[in-house]
């Protein structure tokens, strides 16, 4: 991100490079990560000598890797106590005379497995940082991240999201650990997960010389699973937790970039959802695309409400095309551009330097937790708190005078979201006094907002272009909206059903990512008849909708269809709304895009977990790796200047 000099209101944030440690410093903390974790080892056999048989000792260099869900000594103990009855061929004199360093590599590799599987947009590099930092406590480091992304008062282990992705994770990791038998490893601590306390006192006790007994005793009762325990136990152990912005060793607002890439996204999904349906199809995209920017005084679906109609009041269109699809790549430049004009925005009015003032939004969501209660709800207000201007500027300068007019501030952020009339725009934030939108606006509702957002009544604007490049875009933008909109249609009409009949009306497309596993060579296809003969087998789709008869708010769906295919989707089902800052059900196909599709988490589709196993084995089909995975995303998550797509909004001339 550029930075402006001193106060300046030019705080102007824009996309750079992301920050890569050295190769020095990497291989430095990847070194005393290892050495952390050899320390382990060696605490582990001090614990061990004495109450452990020789074949129980032998076992730990098999399967004692540092995996599980206390602190590595204890999970190096119960991984090893809790096989060792399961290959009984080991000798009974193979005892343990050095420490295990081959166990101590393999740890390692696993331990980072298990992060970059279960956090999305992870490097390597920070999965090693986070590590290193927590002494090489797998859920420590969990909490750090969650904590560092804002998500703790809303991350749950026990979520139908992350509870299938944890327990998927620490397969891979015991996998990765080359431990014999994963599947054992994962019921081990399952079975543990609501009685570890009882198991701490079992490893503890000096006076327990059979802890192979004792602990097979346990896992051979019935017990109901939970991630509640784990967790709480995390907390204490994390006892530097609070000190963790200060001890940061390197910037790593990439990552936090993409986690508010995702928040804003639920932003665009409530306020599509509540704006009018005939006004949003026919007219009001175009607005929204332009200029619906999240930012500004209220909260930030308000915001994108309010700016989308003010846009449209001052600055119509002659003719705008009718849509039921909101075009994917515009849709996630809109969110990239709200990104910017929010880091600008709190840049200029805190006097921050860009570096910190992302940083700035997860520290306002977590600074409603409280410690030892139930997690809070997170609601409209909140988020206006989180995302206003001078709440995040108490949070980073205190007390201290703005650094620059709330106009400037607003005119920075204007022109870091590339805002077709920044000054102007600026303006109406600055001054604008209305209401926070609370319901489903409707038809009167636009038209009276509309009225008040601009008393004269301006000329439309009118874009021609008769261009070779604007005739072809326009072609293939009305092919893809056409595709798109069967396939969603053909879900209406086959999948979801009440008696037999279709139960939902189409209120706009919102998320749509068409590249799912592949590409895919095509030999038929002569290359002289197209310059990119190769193909995508599914896509992915999330669509509003309204019950039939009923004047609801819209519900979110997920769709998966077959790319050859214009048969009833593979899967169609609802999905809930995103929570901000909160855990979400990662596919691979759509990182690897930018594409922010809502997925469920109790249904499987094709770029799950399995899919992300292989990427980070480094062994997926078409050559994915977790490195060129966030390339892949940042490339596309950075283009703000034009596409394609904005010929739709232009009036081709085909003569």
């Amino acid at each position: 991100m550029a930075d402006g000099a001193g106060c300046s209101p030019c705080r102007i944030a824009r996309p750079q490079r992301r920050y890569m440690p050295h190769g020095k410093e990497y291989a430095d903390a990847w070194s005393r990560l290892l050495s952390k974790i050899d320390s382990c080892y060696t605490g582990t056999l001090d614990r061990l000598a004495g109450r452990a048989r020789p074949v129980t000792l032998a076992r730990l260099l098999h399967a004692g890797v540092c995996i599980g869900l206390l602190d590595p000594v204890s999970n190096i103990m119960v991984n090893t106590i809790g096989t060792s009855d399961r290959w009984p061929d080991v000798p009974s004199g193979a005892a343990v005379d050095e420490k295990p360093h081959d166990m101590v590599q393999s740890s390692l590799q696993g331990l980072v497995a298990f992060l970059i599987y279960f956090f999305p947009y992870l490097a390597d590099w920070e999965a090693t940082r986070y590590l290193l930092l927590a002494d090489a406590d797998l859920l420590v480091a969990v909490r750090l991240i969650v904590a560092d992304r804002g998500m703790l008062p809303h991350f749950s282990l026990n979520s139908p999201a992350s509870a299938p992705a944890f327990e998927a994770a620490l397969k891979l990791a015991a996998q990765i650990c080359k431990h014999p038998h994963p599947n054992h490893l994962v019921r081990v601590w399952m079975q543990l997960s609501s009685r570890l306390q009882q198991a701490l006192r079992l490893l503890s006790d000096v006076q327990c010389h059979s802890p192979l007994e004792c602990l097979q005793g346990m896992l051979n009762e019935p017990v109901v699973s939970s991630l509640d325990m784990p967790w709480h136990l995390a907390l204490h152990r994390a006892q530097f937790r609070e000190s963790i912005g200060a001890t940061m060793p390197y910037q790593h607002t990439r990552s936090l970039r993409m986690v508010l890439l995702d928040t804003i996204h639920g932003f665009y999904l409530q306020a599509l959802a509540m704006l009018p349906r005939d006004e949003l199809r026919s007219h009001l995209h175009r607005s929204l695309l332009r200029a619906g920017y999240c930012y500004g005084p209220l909260d930030p679906v308000s915001n994108i409400i309010y700016n989308t109609l003010w846009y449209h009041a001052n600055f119509p269109a002659a003719i705008t095309p009718v849509l039921d699809v909101i075009f994917p790549d515009s849709l996630t430049r809109l969110e990239t551009r709200s990104f910017y004009g929010l880091v600008s925005l709190v840049a200029a009015r805190g006097g921050l330097s860009l570096a910190d003032s992302v940083p700035m939004f997860p520290i306002r969501a977590e600074a409603n937790e409280t410690e030892e209660t139930q997690q809070p709800s997170f609601n409209r207000h909140d988020l206006c708190h989180i995302f206003g201007c001078n709440a995040v500027i108490d949070q980073g300068v205190g007390k201290q005078s703005p650094c620059s007019s709330v106009r400037e501030a607003y005119i920075a952020a204007a022109t870091a979201a590339w805002h077709p009339k920044p000054e102007q725009q600026a303006t109406f934030l600055a001054s604008w006094k209305g209401h926070r939108v609370m319901h489903q606006a409707t038809s009167e509702d636009v038209q009276r907002w509309c009225s008040l957002l601009s008393p004269e009544q301006p000329t439309p604007e009118r874009i021609c272009k008769s261009s070779y490049h604007a005739k072809a875009g326009r072609v293939r933008c009305e092919a893809q909206r056409a595709r798109i909109l069967k396939k969603v249609k053909a879900a209406l009409d086959r999948n979801l059903l009440q008696d037999g009949k279709p139960a939902y009306d189409l209120h706009i497309i919102a998320g749509v990512n068409e590249s799912v596993c592949g590409p895919e060579y095509c030999s038929d296809v002569p290359v002289s008849v197209s310059f990119a003969p190769y193909k995508f087998r599914y896509s992915h789709i999330n669509f509003l909708a309204t019950e039939k008869g009923s004047a609801s708010h819209p519900r979110l769906f997920f769709a998966e269809f077959d790319n050859e295919e214009d048969n009833a989707a593979l899967l169609c089902c609802p999905v809930d709304e995103p929570i901000p800052f909160a855990e979400h059900v990662r596919c691979l196909y759509c990182e690897a895009v930018g594409a922010r599709v809502v997925h469920p988490s109790l249904m499987d589709f094709h770029g799950g977990g399995n899919e992300f196993e292989a990427v980070i084995r480094e062994e997926h089909e078409y050559s994915l790796t977790n490195a060129r995975l966030i390339c892949k995303s940042d490339f596309y998550v950075e283009r703000m200047c034009a596409l394609e797509e904005d010929y739709m909004y232009v009036e081709v001339k085909y003569h």
